[in-house]
């Protein structure tokens, strides 16, 4: 059986979590760009921008010209690099063999786990809406289903936005002899020109033309180029096979602030969210680490080691505010004459698998066993299915990473 190969291409993804993360963006043109102080291009356009003529890569300048409404978004590729990390983590829910291409899109051999072409359409589903649930409905992906890499990102590009394409191992070439040259990830506009000059414009003359000539020629990209035109190449997934080394979350404010207590309740929300990633994944830390950072962007961090290893989200919480009162001592945070804050965070390492020794009291056996039936809620509704009646006054507006902000209805 031939393998069954998944990629996965987020759609206008630069532009489309700055639409996700600012309500006020949506729907509209805009175009992510690098510094504005700096002469730049559009890394992304919007849909909304493709639509009215603007092109990624094109300068700002040419931008404006062709639509002077576009709304110019400067880039933040750690929140990018973010929800890519989020969306990597769901496709690993449905096979660990996941191969990251790029921050936007990723390959997945789902053979195993689907067994024919109709069960991938079934997971390719589930897959964009998990995606709408925990990611939010402006982040959407074309997904392609084929035998191996390159004709899946073919596949993948032939319907945008939102699309699905499936091509069994007898629609390839249909699909090939429907493209050009250059539609295949592998040929660029110089190759094709060299293409071009020894009489190939297709990939019909391409199958046609001798391998070993192709070989002589080209050298070993000649050999692929001869499988490509055949429908052939590279089926073999190869997994981002590092270990999570630590757990993080952080978050900017609504608004700088010197209230202690407002802090802390910000500060219990990030606990909370690392600790249920932890217990998702099996894992519990030996380290944590807090930080700030203040409304003039220097700050600090501090961290301590832990005698037993924790996944509950209260107990980090607990060594994080100790961490955060041990710098206020020295630095006076809470004083008249401190900077206001503007991000707090807090970070989980040095993981150990499982969790621990089991509680032996009463009240930390309840206490694990509530966790566990919250983390079965969570599971099935959702990042926000449950909160702490302590930080109910504290709104965690929608992030820059573009999380929705409620749970899917």
């Amino acid at each position: 059986m031939s393998h069954i190969i998944m990629h996965v291409d987020m759609n206008s993804y630069f532009a489309s979590v700055e639409q996700q993360a600012n309500p006020f963006l949506r729907g509209k043109a805009i175009g992510v760009t690098g510094k504005r102080t700096e002469r730049t291009v559009v890394a992304a356009a919007s849909r909304e921008a493709k639509a009215l003529g603007v092109k990624t890569a094109m300068g700002t300048w040419e931008a404006k010209r062709v639509l002077p409404s576009i709304e110019l978004v400067m880039g933040d590729m750690e929140k990018y690099e973010d929800i890519s990390n989020r969306f990597n983590a769901i496709f690993r829910e449905f096979t660990h063999l996941v191969e990251p291409f790029s921050v936007d899109e990723s390959f997945l051999d789902v053979t195993d786990g689907a067994r024919d072409y109709l069960g991938a359409i079934l997971v390719a589903q589930s897959i964009k809406r998990r995606l709408r649930e925990e990611c939010g409905a402006c982040i959407t992906a074309s997904v392609g289903i084929a035998p191996n890499k390159p004709m899946a990102k073919l596949a993948s590009e032939r319907m945008k936005p939102d699309g699905l394409v499936v091509v069994p191992p007898d629609r390839v070439l249909n699909l090939l002899d429907g493209s050009k040259l250059q539609d295949v990830c592998g040929i660029g506009p110089r190759m094709a020109l060299h293409l071009n000059a020894m009489g190939i414009f297709s990939f019909q003359q391409l199958r046609a033309y001798p391998s070993n000539s192709l070989i002589e020629r080209f050298g070993s990209y000649g050999q692929w180029l001869s499988q490509v035109a055949r429908g052939q190449g590279d089926d073999v997934v190869c997994p981002d096979v590092m270990d999570q080394k630590s757990y993080g979350h952080s978050y900017t404010l609504p608004k700088d602030t010197m209230d202690p207590s407002e802090i802390e309740r910000y500060l219990l929300v990030q606990c909370d969210k690392v600790a249920w990633r932890l217990r998702r994944d099996g894992f519990a830390a030996r380290c944590v680490t807090a930080y700030l950072r203040f409304s003039d962007f220097s700050g600090y961090g501090n961290r301590q080691s832990l005698r037993e290893p924790l996944n509950d989200g209260l107990k980090i919480f607990e060594v994080a505010k100790e961490l955060i009162q041990a710098q206020e001592g020295k630095r006076g945070i809470w004083r008249s004459n401190s900077k206001p804050i503007r991000l707090v965070g807090v970070s989980a390492s040095n993981l150990v698998r499982g969790a621990g020794q089991n509680p032996l009291f009463r009240k930390e056996r309840k206490m694990s066993s509530v966790l566990f039936a919250l983390d079965a809620i969570q599971s099935r509704y959702g990042d926000h299915a449950w909160t702490r009646a302590s930080v109910l006054r504290t709104k965690i507006l929608a992030r820059a990473g573009g999380f929705k902000s409620s749970p899917p209805g």
